[in-house]
Parts: C-alpha cells; structure tokens; sequence
C-alpha cells in the first residue's frame, strides 16, 4: 500500500459548539493505492480538541502501520472508493434520500428571519448548539420557539457543557415553553446510564447519546438516539447490537472536509436501506460552519436533502486530481 496526502485547513465562521472556539481546522485528504493497484480517496480530519491526536502524529502513525480508530475508519472508506472507481460506478444510491436537519452552530449570531424560508424549503428539526452563554441563549431559543411551525421541531445539543443537577434545574425552568417542540437532548451532561435513566424517566424527556464510546453506544442505557459519526464510530457493531431494540439512530458529519462528509451520507444510506425507519433525520449538510471553498461548492442541495457529488466512488474527481499530494514517507 502507498499513500499520498493533501493538508487543507477549515476556518469556521463561528463558534463550532458550546466548548470549542478556534481559527481553523487542519485536516489532510487521503490518496492511497492498495496492494492490488485499486486508487481511492479519504478524509483525514482529526479534532483535538474531542482526543483524537494532531494531524502529524496521525499520519505519523498511518505511516508506521499504527493508525487510530480515525485514520483506521478514512482507510476504510478510501478502499470503498477504490472499488467503487475501478469498476467505474458512484457509491452514492439515488433512490435513497436522507433528510437532514438544519444545523445552528452560533444561536445568539442566527437570523431568526430564516426560519420562515427554512420551513418553507423542507427543514423541520432544527439542531441548535447551546451551553456556551446559557441565559441569552435561552432567551434567544424561546424567541426561535415563537416562529417555528406547530410540526417544527428542536435538537438541542448540549455538549455536555451542563452537570446533571444544573440540566436539571434548566429544563425545569424552561420546560413550560419548549416541550411542545423538543425533539431531544444530546449530551446534556457526562454521560452516566444511570443518571440518563434517572433524568428520562423523571422528566419525560428523549435524550441522545453522541460523546461516548463504541460499548456504551452499543448499549446506550438511559438514551433512546445514538448519534452515529461514521469517521469515527464502529457503525456495523453499533447498528447491529440495537437492530432489536426501539431506539433510533441519527447519522452526523464530524464536522469535517466534505470528502468525509460525503463518506457518512453513503453510510447512512446503507443503514437505511437495511435497517429501515431506524434512521431517522440525520446531520449531514455543513450549512453555516465554514468559509466556502470549492469542494463544498460540489455539493448541493434540495432543502433537507443532499445531491452528492458528480463522479466515481465519493465523487469530486477534478478537484481531487487539482491538489497537490505529497507521498508519505
């Protein structure tokens, strides 16, 4: 196997959540020729700031045959490519459409003027990152909550920025004017099955389960959503472990370049061709989160829905071919 690297850099346009502020991302798309001559194309965008280590010691480490769970996960995806380039075919189904949410990352910068336009176009869950400035942003949320349609509803993404007792004592509070349009709560605090379970079943609230590990996903006590990154999550074990159970998946991007982006949208088609209503509104536009760039540009649009890319495997075959790939050695 010989690999090729590309480094780009993601400037964010805002806050990226209730924990992390930074100038930019810094991530490397993947070129690899396998054993058997067959070329394809990854994404490999680590986030410090989540654990996963620096781009430089990641590649390291690919170099020297000791990738992480994230680079192990961009290897699998770039054979994916390569099969699906050889034999001359796009891995993306078209009679599969995922819906998807509309992400808002910064709520105190959004324009609540759009929401009207949004609803109009086919959005209706809206994930809203929260936790950072909580009292004007719950003032901003309650101001969102008077414009959204009766059918609209909100994913409200903590970040765990909140301990249990303090969650508590917010949704308590709040709870009178948002209810009638939560959908869930993702990572409100730490997770723990057994203070998940004790804040569901008092409060009669959906919580979903992202910030954890492959084994506590695939159990998920106390949350009925996993949140599915497929760059990074072992998808096939998680699927599988809750295929008979009653909670429900939703798949998200990791905020990376849209070559990975496009690499969850081809997972969760496959999960919802196989396991159905499972699937519910996933998380795989980028929307406001950065500058645009030409890759992006790729990539469009019906409302809620993505149009992937034109071209083999992944897609994006000119602008592939345009960069300039370093071997790593």
């Amino acid at each position: 196997m010989k690999i090729w690297y590309s480094t780009y850099q993601l400037f964010p346009k805002s806050v990226l959540n209730s924990k992390i502020k930074i100038k930019y991302r810094q991530g490397a798309l993947l070129r690899v020729r396998f054993d058997d001559d067959r070329v394809g194309y990854a994404d490999l965008c680590p986030f410090s700031e989540l654990g996963d280590q620096p781009l430089e010691l990641e590649l390291k480490n690919l170099l020297i045959s000791k990738p992480s769970q994230l680079t192990s996960r961009s290897l699998l995806y770039a054979r994916l490519d390569a099969e699906a380039r050889f034999e001359k075919r796009s891995l993306f189904d078209p009679k599969i459409r995922i819906k998807n949410h509309f992400l808002v990352n910064d709520l105190l910068n959004f324009d609540l003027n759009r929401i009207a336009t949004l609803q109009a176009d086919g959005y209706s869950e809206f994930k809203i990152k929260i936790g950072r400035e909580i009292n004007v942003e719950t003032q901003k949320l309650r101001d969102l909550c008077d414009v959204l349609a009766k059918n609209s509803r909100l994913r409200l993404d903590f970040n765990m920025s909140f301990n249990q007792d303090r969650f508590v004592h917010w949704f308590d509070k709040n709870q009178s004017w948002l209810r009638s349009h939560l959908e869930f709560v993702e990572d409100p605090f730490a997770y723990s099955a057994k203070e998940w379970r004790e804040v569901s079943d008092r409060w009669n609230i959906v919580l979903a389960l992202d910030f954890a590990s492959t084994a506590e996903k695939c159990k998920a006590e106390g949350a009925q959503i996993v949140v599915i990154k497929p760059v990074v999550d072992d998808v096939d074990k998680i699927l599988l472990s809750l295929k008979n159970t009653r909670k429900k998946v939703v798949f998200t991007h990791y905020m990376d370049f849209p070559l990975g982006q496009m690499s969850a949208l081809v997972t969760a088609q496959k999960a919802q061709a196989q396991f159905g209503d499972m699937v519910i509104t996933c998380g795989l536009q980028h929307h406001d989160i950065y500058d645009g760039f030409s890759f992006q540009s790729e990539i469009k649009h019906d409302g809620p829905y993505i149009l992937p890319p034109e071209g083999l495997g992944l897609g994006f075959d000119v602008s592939l071919e345009k960069q300039k790939w370093v071997e790593l050695q």
